[in-house]
């Protein structure tokens, strides 16, 4: 049974911000996970239909694979207002590297399994 459930939109670890340069580059990282966003968000279909496939075929259940595909599509849609679009990526890479859970399962990582 996990101890918590992740929240985190991805992993970006205090060594990952590191490498990457940490708050001096916040603004070009941004910038580039905008674009990487906006392609993903174009493919949305395509990979929306992979994600319901994966889940078919692991779970058979219908319901549930057309429910997260369905929350996918929803987490790669663009905003509308350029604007609302940066705050939107500056939101996600704030909620990333200030997680909770992502220090927290480090943490128990390194002192239960002896990671480095």
């Amino acid at each position: 049974v996990p101890l918590f459930s992740e929240r985190a939109p991805f992993k970006l670890s205090a060594e990952f911000w590191e490498v990457i340069g940490g708050w001096k580059n916040f603004k070009r990282f941004c910038e580039m996970f905008e674009a990487a966003y906006a392609v993903a968000a174009s493919h949305s279909d395509e990979i929306c239909s992979l994600v319901e496939a994966a889940i078919m075929n692991v779970s058979r259940n219908t319901d549930l694979a057309r429910s997260l595909s369905a929350s996918v599509r929803g987490r790669l849609q663009m905003m509308n207002d350029p604007i609302e679009q940066k705050r939107h990526i500056m939101n996600i890479v704030n909620d990333a590297i200030t997680s909770w859970g992502t220090s927290t399962y480090d943490w128990l990582q390194r002192s239960m399994n002896g990671y480095q």
